[in-house]
């Protein structure tokens, strides 16, 4: 059986979580593309006017992973003005490899269309290089802009998919 997993705002998270989630892992690689989880942490309780929102995995109250969304004005020049930005994504070193990537994403979609209800669609870069990600994001529908880009740190592939009528969020119905 895989653990329960659940999603929980940054700013609702207590001392001690916060703690835990600063010291939470992931590969030389994963943080080089994707951030340290102090990194996402700190992006995610940065000042933003409301268009930033970190959130917080947890498995038995224990964080286990981070995401933080945008929406303009805090998105790259690439971002369409009708989206939410996925960042940071990750799960720690630990917890990888039991199915928690893919029901933490599933959450961070459902959130998205919470916070932002008129959001169309959600959009992420994502390595070139990082098949599993890839196959992951994929497999939820995610369709690739077309070209190989030159990002920050490498080749990225830009994923998007529609939040309305997403089969994600018809969960939430």
């Amino acid at each position: 059986m895989k653990d329960a997993i659940d999603i929980v705002s940054c700013t609702d998270l207590s001392a001690a979580q916060l703690e835990s989630l600063r010291a939470l892992r992931v590969s030389k690689d994963q943080a080089e593309f994707g951030g340290t989880f102090p990194h996402s942490l700190e992006a995610s309780l940065a000042e933003s006017d409301g268009a930033v929102q970190g959130y917080c995995f947890v498995t038995d109250d224990i964080p286990i992973g981070i995401v933080v969304l945008k929406r303009a004005p805090a998105t790259a020049e690439w971002v369409p003005e009708t989206a939410v930005s996925l960042h940071g994504f990750k799960i720690d070193v630990r917890w990888q490899g039991k199915g928690l990537g893919k029901a933490a994403f599933r959450l961070a979609v459902e959130a998205a269309a919470q916070k932002w209800p008129d959001a169309e669609q959600l959009v992420l870069a994502v390595d070139a290089g990082n098949s599993v990600a890839l196959a992951v994001y994929r497999s939820f529908g995610m369709t690739d802009s077309g070209p190989i880009y030159s990002g920050r740190v490498g080749q990225e592939h830009r994923l998007s998919m529609p939040i309305v009528g997403s089969d994600i969020v018809q969960t939430l119905d």
